[in-house]
Protein backbone atom coordinates (compact mmCIF):
# COMPACT_ATOMS: atom_id res chain seq x y z
CA UNK A 1 0.00 0.00 0.00
CA UNK A 2 1.52 3.61 -0.78
CA UNK A 3 1.92 5.63 2.02
CA UNK A 4 -0.89 8.38 1.23
CA UNK A 5 -3.56 5.37 0.81
CA UNK A 6 -2.41 4.38 4.51
CA UNK A 7 -2.29 7.52 5.87
CA UNK A 8 -5.71 8.08 4.07
CA UNK A 9 -7.19 4.71 5.10
CA UNK A 10 -6.38 4.33 8.64
CA UNK A 11 -9.09 4.45 11.34
CA UNK A 12 -9.55 4.16 15.14
CA UNK A 13 -10.75 0.11 15.41
CA UNK A 14 -12.32 -1.39 18.14
CA UNK A 15 -13.99 -4.03 17.17
CA UNK A 16 -11.71 -7.02 16.17
CA UNK A 17 -12.19 -10.81 14.30
CA UNK A 18 -10.91 -13.88 16.08
CA UNK A 19 -8.27 -13.82 13.57
CA UNK A 20 -4.96 -14.68 15.69
CA UNK A 21 -1.54 -12.50 14.52
CA UNK A 22 1.53 -14.46 13.81
CA UNK A 23 5.25 -13.47 15.23
CA UNK A 24 5.94 -12.42 12.47
CA UNK A 25 3.43 -10.41 11.72
CA UNK A 26 3.76 -8.28 15.37
CA UNK A 27 7.76 -7.96 14.63
CA UNK A 28 6.80 -6.07 11.36
CA UNK A 29 4.48 -3.89 13.32
CA UNK A 30 7.30 -3.59 16.24
CA UNK A 31 9.96 -3.07 13.70
CA UNK A 32 7.50 -0.59 11.93
CA UNK A 33 7.68 1.21 15.51
CA UNK A 34 11.42 1.25 16.55
CA UNK A 35 12.22 2.74 12.71
CA UNK A 36 10.70 5.92 14.18
CA UNK A 37 12.77 9.26 15.27
CA UNK A 38 14.03 9.39 18.64
CA UNK A 39 15.47 12.20 20.50
CA UNK A 40 19.27 11.92 19.82
CA UNK A 41 18.58 7.91 18.58
CA UNK A 42 18.18 7.20 22.42
CA UNK A 43 15.36 5.00 21.52
CA UNK A 44 13.63 5.73 24.68
CA UNK A 45 10.65 3.47 24.50
CA UNK A 46 9.85 -0.51 25.56
CA UNK A 47 7.13 -2.43 24.70
CA UNK A 48 5.55 -5.63 26.26
CA UNK A 49 3.30 -7.68 24.35
CA UNK A 50 0.16 -9.41 25.33
CA UNK A 51 -0.57 -11.62 22.63
CA UNK A 52 -1.37 -14.27 25.35
CA UNK A 53 -5.20 -15.00 25.80
CA UNK A 54 -5.25 -15.24 29.50
CA UNK A 55 -2.63 -12.27 29.77
CA UNK A 56 -4.91 -10.43 27.75
CA UNK A 57 -7.93 -11.16 29.86
CA UNK A 58 -6.29 -9.51 32.90
CA UNK A 59 -6.20 -6.44 31.08
CA UNK A 60 -10.47 -6.21 32.13
CA UNK A 61 -9.38 -5.33 35.81
CA UNK A 62 -7.46 -1.93 33.86
CA UNK A 63 -9.13 -0.49 31.30
CA UNK A 64 -12.25 -1.41 29.10
CA UNK A 65 -13.19 -5.13 28.37
CA UNK A 66 -13.12 -4.60 24.67
CA UNK A 67 -9.28 -4.09 24.00
CA UNK A 68 -8.75 -7.40 25.67
CA UNK A 69 -10.48 -8.76 22.34
CA UNK A 70 -7.70 -7.91 20.46
CA UNK A 71 -5.44 -10.44 19.03
CA UNK A 72 -2.62 -8.50 20.05
CA UNK A 73 -2.26 -5.36 23.08
CA UNK A 74 1.03 -3.57 23.07
CA UNK A 75 1.88 -1.66 26.60
CA UNK A 76 4.09 1.00 25.27
CA UNK A 77 6.38 2.42 27.90
CA UNK A 78 8.81 4.88 28.20
CA UNK A 79 12.24 4.78 29.23
CA UNK A 80 13.53 8.59 30.22
CA UNK A 81 15.97 8.10 32.17
CA UNK A 82 19.45 7.87 29.84
CA UNK A 83 17.53 11.17 28.23
CA UNK A 84 16.85 13.02 31.64
CA UNK A 85 20.53 12.67 32.33
CA UNK A 86 21.28 14.33 29.32
CA UNK A 87 18.57 17.02 29.43
CA UNK A 88 17.20 17.42 33.10
CA UNK A 89 13.61 17.58 33.69
CA UNK A 90 13.38 19.56 30.26
CA UNK A 91 13.80 16.43 28.67
CA UNK A 92 11.01 14.05 30.18
CA UNK A 93 8.81 14.99 27.41
CA UNK A 94 11.05 13.44 24.62
CA UNK A 95 10.34 10.08 25.17
CA UNK A 96 6.92 10.76 25.47
CA UNK A 97 6.92 12.25 21.82
CA UNK A 98 9.47 9.60 20.68
CA UNK A 99 6.61 6.66 21.82
CA UNK A 100 3.98 9.03 19.86
CA UNK A 101 5.91 8.50 16.86
CA UNK A 102 6.75 5.07 17.08
CA UNK A 103 2.59 4.22 17.76
CA UNK A 104 1.78 6.14 14.70
CA UNK A 105 4.49 4.17 12.74
CA UNK A 106 3.10 1.28 14.14
CA UNK A 107 -0.98 1.89 12.93
CA UNK A 108 0.49 2.51 9.17
CA UNK A 109 1.98 -0.81 8.98
CA UNK A 110 -1.35 -1.94 10.57
CA UNK A 111 -3.51 -0.41 8.10
CA UNK A 112 -0.89 -1.36 5.36
CA UNK A 113 -0.71 -5.45 6.78
CA UNK A 114 -5.15 -4.78 6.71
CA UNK A 115 -5.14 -4.58 10.29
CA UNK A 116 -6.43 -1.83 12.68
CA UNK A 117 -5.67 -0.20 16.24
CA UNK A 118 -6.34 2.38 18.49
CA UNK A 119 -4.01 4.09 21.28
CA UNK A 120 -5.68 4.21 24.27
CA UNK A 121 -4.80 6.40 27.88
CA UNK A 122 -7.73 5.42 29.51
CA UNK A 123 -6.12 2.88 32.22
CA UNK A 124 -5.36 1.81 35.88
CA UNK A 125 -1.77 2.66 35.82
CA UNK A 126 -0.66 1.21 39.17
CA UNK A 127 -2.94 -1.63 38.70
CA UNK A 128 -1.40 -2.20 35.33
CA UNK A 129 1.91 -2.37 36.63
CA UNK A 130 1.42 -4.91 39.53
CA UNK A 131 -0.45 -7.21 37.03
CA UNK A 132 2.37 -7.28 34.58
CA UNK A 133 5.47 -6.49 36.96
CA UNK A 134 6.47 -3.47 34.71
CA UNK A 135 9.73 -2.12 36.23
CA UNK A 136 10.17 1.38 37.88
CA UNK A 137 12.17 2.49 35.14
CA UNK A 138 9.63 1.92 32.25
CA UNK A 139 6.42 4.02 32.68
CA UNK A 140 3.13 2.77 30.63
CA UNK A 141 2.25 5.65 28.38
CA UNK A 142 -0.55 4.05 26.22
CA UNK A 143 -2.21 0.63 25.09
CA UNK A 144 -2.17 -0.53 21.74
CA UNK A 145 -4.74 -2.74 20.53
CA UNK A 146 -4.22 -4.19 16.70
CA UNK A 147 -5.87 -6.91 15.15
CA UNK A 148 -7.98 -7.46 11.95
CA UNK A 149 -11.38 -4.94 11.68
CA UNK A 150 -14.57 -6.60 12.36
CA UNK A 151 -16.18 -4.26 9.64
CA UNK A 152 -15.01 -1.60 7.63
CA UNK A 153 -14.73 2.14 9.44
CA UNK A 154 -16.13 5.13 7.39
CA UNK A 155 -13.92 8.44 7.54
CA UNK A 156 -14.20 11.00 10.10
CA UNK A 157 -14.78 14.61 8.97
CA UNK A 158 -11.46 17.03 9.58
CA UNK A 159 -11.16 20.45 10.06
CA UNK A 160 -10.31 22.40 7.11
CA UNK A 161 -6.54 23.10 7.38
CA UNK A 162 -7.43 26.99 7.96
CA UNK A 163 -9.02 26.24 10.85
CA UNK A 164 -5.94 24.97 12.83
CA UNK A 165 -2.82 26.50 10.69
CA UNK A 166 -1.62 29.60 10.00
CA UNK A 167 1.21 31.07 8.19
CA UNK A 168 3.59 33.21 10.72
CA UNK A 169 5.03 35.91 8.13
CA UNK A 170 4.71 35.98 4.56
CA UNK A 171 2.99 32.50 2.59
CA UNK A 172 4.95 31.00 -0.08
CA UNK A 173 3.79 30.36 -3.31
CA UNK A 174 0.83 28.00 -4.61
CA UNK A 175 2.77 25.63 -6.78
CA UNK A 176 2.59 22.15 -7.27
CA UNK A 177 2.97 18.39 -5.95
CA UNK A 178 5.59 16.61 -7.94
CA UNK A 179 4.49 12.88 -8.11
CA UNK A 180 7.03 10.72 -6.77
CA UNK A 181 8.30 7.92 -8.99
CA UNK A 182 7.05 4.29 -8.52
CA UNK A 183 9.36 1.61 -8.76
CA UNK A 184 8.71 -1.71 -8.49
CA UNK A 185 11.61 -3.80 -8.11
CA UNK A 186 13.20 -7.80 -7.99
CA UNK A 187 9.37 -8.55 -7.67
CA UNK A 188 7.38 -12.08 -8.83
CA UNK A 189 3.66 -11.14 -8.46
CA UNK A 190 2.26 -13.93 -10.99
CA UNK A 191 -2.00 -13.39 -11.61
CA UNK A 192 -1.64 -9.88 -9.94
CA UNK A 193 -4.21 -7.15 -11.28
CA UNK A 194 -4.16 -3.80 -11.69
CA UNK A 195 -7.44 -1.92 -12.24
CA UNK A 196 -8.21 2.07 -12.66
CA UNK A 197 -4.06 2.68 -11.67
CA UNK A 198 -2.12 5.94 -12.37
CA UNK A 199 1.36 5.38 -11.58
CA UNK A 200 2.97 8.26 -13.85
CA UNK A 201 6.81 7.77 -14.26
CA UNK A 202 6.45 4.50 -12.71
CA UNK A 203 9.67 2.07 -12.68
CA UNK A 204 9.44 -1.65 -13.06
CA UNK A 205 12.93 -3.44 -13.00
CA UNK A 206 12.90 -7.43 -13.29
CA UNK A 207 9.53 -8.28 -12.36
CA UNK A 208 7.60 -11.11 -13.46
CA UNK A 209 4.30 -10.34 -13.65
CA UNK A 210 2.95 -13.39 -15.30
CA UNK A 211 -0.51 -14.10 -16.08
CA UNK A 212 -1.41 -10.67 -14.51
CA UNK A 213 -4.37 -8.33 -15.79
CA UNK A 214 -4.12 -4.30 -16.90
CA UNK A 215 -7.51 -3.04 -16.57
CA UNK A 216 -8.39 0.71 -17.53
CA UNK A 217 -4.86 1.46 -17.15
CA UNK A 218 -3.16 4.62 -18.92
CA UNK A 219 0.66 3.61 -20.09
CA UNK A 220 0.84 6.56 -22.50
CA UNK A 221 4.40 7.08 -23.31
CA UNK A 222 5.32 4.08 -21.70
CA UNK A 223 8.44 2.22 -22.22
CA UNK A 224 8.75 -1.44 -22.23
CA UNK A 225 12.36 -3.18 -23.27
CA UNK A 226 13.44 -6.85 -23.17
CA UNK A 227 10.52 -7.56 -21.65
CA UNK A 228 8.46 -10.32 -22.28
CA UNK A 229 4.32 -10.02 -23.02
CA UNK A 230 3.86 -13.19 -24.32
CA UNK A 231 0.21 -13.98 -24.12
CA UNK A 232 -0.75 -10.54 -22.78
CA UNK A 233 -4.20 -8.98 -23.60
CA UNK A 234 -4.70 -4.66 -23.65
CA UNK A 235 -8.06 -3.78 -23.73
CA UNK A 236 -9.25 -0.28 -23.20
CA UNK A 237 -5.79 1.43 -23.13
CA UNK A 238 -4.15 4.14 -23.50
CA UNK A 239 -0.72 3.59 -24.54
CA UNK A 240 -0.32 7.12 -26.78
CA UNK A 241 3.77 6.87 -27.66
CA UNK A 242 4.57 3.79 -25.66
CA UNK A 243 7.75 2.05 -26.47
CA UNK A 244 8.37 -1.78 -27.08
CA UNK A 245 12.13 -2.49 -27.37
CA UNK A 246 13.29 -5.98 -27.92
CA UNK A 247 9.70 -6.96 -26.28
CA UNK A 248 8.34 -10.65 -26.96
CA UNK A 249 4.35 -10.44 -27.37
CA UNK A 250 3.38 -13.60 -29.12
CA UNK A 251 0.19 -14.19 -29.15
CA UNK A 252 -0.48 -11.25 -27.47
CA UNK A 253 -4.17 -9.56 -27.79
CA UNK A 254 -4.49 -5.87 -27.95
CA UNK A 255 -8.26 -4.66 -28.15
CA UNK A 256 -11.16 -7.72 -28.09
CA UNK A 257 -9.59 -11.07 -27.96
CA UNK A 258 -11.74 -12.07 -31.43
CA UNK A 259 -12.52 -10.89 -34.21
CA UNK A 260 -15.56 -8.19 -34.04
CA UNK A 261 -17.37 -5.98 -36.41
CA UNK A 262 -15.67 -2.26 -35.67
CA UNK A 263 -18.56 -0.36 -32.47
CA UNK A 264 -16.66 2.80 -34.35
CA UNK A 265 -13.90 3.57 -31.42
CA UNK A 266 -10.61 1.92 -30.69
CA UNK A 267 -10.29 0.12 -27.92
CA UNK A 268 -6.85 0.81 -27.37
CA UNK A 269 -4.72 4.02 -28.14
CA UNK A 270 -1.58 3.67 -29.37
CA UNK A 271 -0.84 7.03 -31.61
CA UNK A 272 2.73 7.42 -32.39
CA UNK A 273 3.81 4.51 -30.52
CA UNK A 274 7.19 2.85 -30.84
CA UNK A 275 8.13 -0.95 -31.85
CA UNK A 276 11.87 -1.90 -32.01
CA UNK A 277 13.00 -5.34 -32.31
CA UNK A 278 9.66 -6.61 -31.32
CA UNK A 279 8.24 -10.09 -31.63
CA UNK A 280 4.45 -10.74 -31.64
CA UNK A 281 3.77 -13.54 -34.27
CA UNK A 282 0.36 -14.69 -33.88
CA UNK A 283 -0.60 -11.73 -32.00
CA UNK A 284 -4.12 -10.22 -32.48
CA UNK A 285 -4.64 -6.39 -32.63
CA UNK A 286 -8.50 -5.24 -32.72
CA UNK A 287 -9.44 -1.55 -32.92
CA UNK A 288 -6.62 -0.76 -32.45
CA UNK A 289 -5.01 3.29 -33.06
CA UNK A 290 -1.67 3.11 -34.15
CA UNK A 291 -1.49 6.48 -35.92
CA UNK A 292 1.78 7.65 -36.96
CA UNK A 293 3.72 5.04 -35.21
CA UNK A 294 7.03 3.53 -36.50
CA UNK A 295 7.47 -0.17 -36.37
CA UNK A 296 11.02 -1.70 -36.68
CA UNK A 297 12.04 -4.92 -37.35
CA UNK A 298 9.30 -6.59 -35.97
CA UNK A 299 7.61 -10.15 -36.37
CA UNK A 300 4.09 -10.26 -37.02
CA UNK A 301 4.07 -13.62 -38.91
CA UNK A 302 0.69 -14.84 -38.78
CA UNK A 303 -0.67 -11.89 -36.86
CA UNK A 304 -4.12 -11.03 -37.20
CA UNK A 305 -5.03 -7.27 -37.19
CA UNK A 306 -8.59 -5.65 -37.77
CA UNK A 307 -10.31 -2.42 -37.85
CA UNK A 308 -6.65 -0.89 -37.26
CA UNK A 309 -5.52 2.76 -37.99
CA UNK A 310 -1.78 2.69 -39.75
CA UNK A 311 -2.41 5.95 -41.01
CA UNK A 312 0.86 7.94 -41.55
CA UNK A 313 2.55 4.74 -39.82
CA UNK A 314 6.47 3.70 -40.78
CA UNK A 315 6.95 -0.22 -41.45
CA UNK A 316 10.88 -1.17 -41.72
CA UNK A 317 12.21 -4.65 -41.62
CA UNK A 318 8.42 -6.24 -40.24
CA UNK A 319 8.02 -9.81 -41.19
CA UNK A 320 4.30 -10.30 -41.96
CA UNK A 321 4.25 -13.86 -43.34
CA UNK A 322 1.20 -15.50 -43.25
CA UNK A 323 -0.86 -12.63 -40.96
CA UNK A 324 -4.12 -10.84 -42.43
CA UNK A 325 -4.94 -7.61 -41.91
CA UNK A 326 -8.87 -6.55 -42.35
CA UNK A 327 -10.62 -3.64 -42.14
CA UNK A 328 -7.74 -1.84 -41.56
CA UNK A 329 -6.86 1.68 -42.21
CA UNK A 330 -3.38 2.19 -43.71
CA UNK A 331 -3.93 5.16 -45.73
CA UNK A 332 -0.58 7.16 -46.46
CA UNK A 333 1.32 4.36 -44.55
CA UNK A 334 5.06 3.70 -46.04
CA UNK A 335 6.24 -0.15 -45.83
CA UNK A 336 10.10 -0.74 -46.30
CA UNK A 337 12.14 -4.46 -46.64
CA UNK A 338 8.99 -5.83 -45.15
CA UNK A 339 7.65 -9.48 -45.69
CA UNK A 340 4.14 -10.59 -47.28
CA UNK A 341 4.31 -13.39 -47.88
CA UNK A 342 0.83 -15.31 -47.94
CA UNK A 343 -0.25 -12.21 -46.47
CA UNK A 344 -3.63 -10.89 -46.89
CA UNK A 345 -5.39 -7.23 -47.04
CA UNK A 346 -8.81 -7.26 -47.00
CA UNK A 347 -11.27 -4.23 -47.27
CA UNK A 348 -8.52 -2.01 -46.18
CA UNK A 349 -8.14 1.41 -47.08
CA UNK A 350 -4.80 1.75 -48.99
CA UNK A 351 -4.65 5.23 -50.10
CA UNK A 352 -1.61 7.09 -50.14
CA UNK A 353 0.16 3.49 -49.01
CA UNK A 354 3.61 2.30 -50.35
CA UNK A 355 5.56 -0.21 -50.22
CA UNK A 356 9.36 -0.20 -51.17
CA UNK A 357 8.33 3.46 -52.42
CA UNK A 358 5.99 2.14 -54.82
CA UNK A 359 2.56 3.44 -54.20
CA UNK A 360 0.02 0.36 -53.64
CA UNK A 361 -2.88 1.83 -55.14
CA UNK A 362 -1.62 3.14 -58.12
CA UNK A 363 0.19 -0.56 -58.59
CA UNK A 364 -3.20 -1.91 -58.58
CA UNK A 365 -4.94 0.26 -60.82
CA UNK A 366 -1.91 -0.36 -63.04
CA UNK A 367 -2.16 -4.21 -62.77
CA UNK A 368 -5.81 -4.36 -63.67
CA UNK A 369 -5.20 -1.88 -66.66
CA UNK A 370 -2.55 -4.18 -67.58
CA UNK A 371 -5.09 -6.92 -67.61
Amino acid sequence: MELQNAIESRRSTREFTERKLTKAEINEILRAGILAPSACNMQSWYFYILADEAEREKLKEVCADWISAAPVVFIVCTDDNGIVSRFGERGRKFPMQDTSLAMENMLLKATDMGLGGCIIGAYKQDRLNELFNIPNEHTAVSLLPIGEPKEKIPPRDRKPLGDVSSYIGEEPEEGEIKPKQFELKHAYLPNAEFSDIGLPNALFDDVNLSEAKFNNVDLSKAEYGDINLSGAKYSAANMTGAEFKCVELNGAKFGCCEICESEGKYCVEMKEALFDSVDMNAAKLNHCRLESSVLTDVKMAGAKLYDIDLDESDLSGVNMVGSRVQCSNLYGASFKNCCFANASLESCDIEGMTVDGVNVAEAIEAFKAKK
